[in-house]
């Protein structure tokens, strides 16, 4: 454990403390034909190195460092937008590449994928991933299409209001239920509360216009926070539901 969490330290530290945003820049536009390129190799493998205090044998540190360059390579061919996916796609693989060296090191890498299996077969645990995948995408669909008589009304009104950023509602949603979840899980029905409240902060402009007549804000709003109670609804049915399967 100590080696995983030193070389993860290391990583953090070399990817989003110690890289300036020059460096990245640089590295966007030449690949590996910027010297910055090895500039940030070359603090992955100094900080791995020290963090990891295997003095006599920095064989690890420098696997670790070409496995680090050779994920950012194939990240720059690919990510010609810094997109999020790849972004993602690239920590995930540094973050193998840690936990395979971090394995290797100690010898415990057979014994963690067993324990793995063995945490994944037990009913506990499924529950809670299903529960978990429940609220995100499905409950999410399942939201939209109750509500969505009353978005066809909003439109109706108002054919060009553009007072939504893309997917926000989606993420906000996603969001929200998984700290409800969460927070029914562990039995902090209070925190809840606190969630609510900081959701009554949003507000919508009280003033009618030329473009917007108050008949639509009014019902903008109605229809907000009927999403959100159903949203809500799903939320904490699904974890009382995976607490009762935890517990068969």
């Amino acid at each position: 454990m100590t080696e995983l969490l030193a070389l993860l330290a290391a990583h953090i530290l070399a990817d989003f403390y110690w890289q300036p945003t020059t460096w990245v820049v640089q590295k966007r536009a030449k690949s590996f034909k910027s010297r910055f390129f090895y500039y940030h190799i070359g603090v992955v493998l100094v900080a791995s190195y020290v963090l990891l205090g295997y003095w006599a044998n920095p064989w690890p540190a420098i696997g670790l460092a070409i496995a680090h360059g050779i994920i950012d390579l194939v990240k720059l061919h690919f990510d010609r937008t810094s997109s999020t996916k790849w972004f993602i796609a690239d920590q995930v693989l540094h973050l193998l590449s840690i936990l395979t060296a971090a394995g290797i090191l100690t010898g415990h890498t057979q014994l963690a994928i067993n324990n793995l299996m063995e945490w994944y077969r037990q009913p506990t645990y499924l529950a809670i991933l299903a529960g978990v995948l429940l609220c995100l995408n499905p409950v999410s669909f399942l939201v939209g299409m109750l509500t969505k008589p009353w978005r066809i009304e909003l439109e109706r009104l108002v054919p060009e209001a553009d007072d939504n950023l893309a997917n926000a509602g989606r993420w906000i949603g996603m969001s929200e239920r998984l700290l409800i979840f969460i927070f029914v899980l562990i039995s902090q029905f209070s925190a809840i509360g606190f969630l609510i409240a900081a959701k009554s902060l949003l507000r919508f402009n009280d003033k009618a216009s030329e473009s917007i007549p108050s008949a639509y804000i009014t019902k903008k709003s109605e229809y907000v926070l009927v999403g959100t109670l159903m949203s809500y609804t799903c939320a904490i049915i699904l974890a009382l539901l995976t607490k009762i399967f935890q517990n068969i």
